[in-house]
């Protein structure tokens, strides 16, 4: 299960997307004497505003939510400083299998060696630069780990049943009563619980494009494709994955000859959710269903009934979140001393 993570506290260690930067590098804030210029906060800012835009409706993505989004992003980079600092403080130490491990990691997200040395060169870093970085997340990870140790116990027994009490009555729909912080936790995992209990089927897809404001030749044009792709299926004489790989146009799914893992029935659009969970494994759709998208055929590989779980079942899942949860308390609770006990210049808000 998915544990509840610090929001924002740290930051993928991955390159973001090269940004324009401003002609004037400002001083955004003073931390202990450490200034955080723009050029840096922007590196770690702009693809989390990117992500926050792509993910949320435009009739949400007004200035307000926007620039309370960039003041968060602020103080938790503030905060990141104000922890290196304190990690240093401590005599923190991280020994140089550690950084390469972490430094492994990182190009593992590029297709080359040479695509992360010129994605280097693109943020102006040294490869000793990055590697420096690395060990400063490092120690202020290890700080943090160190710190909320003495702070933090195990739940008891009796914490994660009333915990799992809470997720079944909110699966159920019933008002709970909580602390913001407390309810959001909850009906995370009494979403996920509802999910993984629920009737599933792993599908895998043949798609060909087909937007809504096609023109009739567009239109035309795909229908043939389609035609074709259906009658290579009626041969069978090549496996749908194959099919797959050679005809579909979602390029991310092509890759992986269709394979759409596992799906919970309402994930889909309604014209395929009507569909697929009525078929059998190894059936799949004769005719290509239309969607606002393009046409689908899709084969079942695999049915999973919805089921029923028990506390035991959950137990150890729900002790980890509920010790993440509490975790996240005690830390709040514990930068707010730091920050207070810090000299701290805040010198930008949006």
């Amino acid at each position: 299960m998915k544990k509840v993570l610090f929001s924002l506290l740290f930051v993928a260690m991955m390159f973001s997307i090269a940004c324009a930067q401003e002609a004037v590098d400002k001083t955004l804030a003073v931390v202990n004497g450490e200034p955080l210029m723009s050029s840096d906060y922007n590196k770690i800012a702009m693809p989390i505003i990117e992500q926050q835009r792509m993910a949320m409706p435009a009739s949400e993505q007004t200035e307000a939510k926007m620039n309370e989004l960039k003041n968060k992003i602020l103080e938790e980079k503030v905060n990141q400083i104000l922890l290196v600092q304190e990690a240093k403080k401590a005599k923190i130490k991280i020994v140089k299998r550690e950084i390469d491990e972490a430094l492994l990691q990182v190009k593992k997200r590029f297709a080359s060696e040479e695509a992360f040395k010129e994605e280097l060169k693109k943020e102006g870093l040294s490869q000793i630069q990055f590697e420096k970085k690395l060990e400063e997340q490092l120690m202020s990870m290890r700080f943090i780990e160190s710190v909320m140790k003495s702070k933090v116990k195990q739940p008891s027994e009796e914490d994660v049943k009333a915990f799992y009490d809470n997720v079944k009555k909110k699966m159920a729909g019933e008002k709970l009563g909580l602390a913001p912080q407390d309810e959001e936790v909850v009906a995370y995992v009494a979403n996920l619980l509802k999910r993984m209990s629920s009737e599933q089927v792993r599908l895998r897809q043949i798609f060909v494009k087909c937007p809504k404001n096609a023109t009739p030749e567009e239109l035309k044009a795909t229908q043939s494709r389609v035609a074709n792709i259906k009658k290579e299926l009626a041969k069978g004489q090549i496996s749908f994955a194959d099919l797959s790989e050679k005809y579909s146009e979602d390029n991310i799914l092509k890759q992986r000859k269709g394979d759409m893992g596992l799906v919970v029935k309402g994930d889909l659009a309604k014209e395929i959710d009507n569909v697929v969970f009525t078929l059998n494994v190894g059936e799949w759709t004769k005719d290509a269903i239309r969607t606002d998208f393009g046409y689908h055929f899709l084969r079942v590989e695999e049915k999973k009934a919805a089921s029923v779980f028990t506390f035991d079942d959950v137990k150890k899942d729900l002790t980890e979140v509920l010790y993440q949860q509490n975790m996240k308390k005690a830390y709040d609770v514990w930068i707010a001393e730091l920050r207070s006990k810090a000299n701290i210049k805040i010198n930008q808000v949006w």
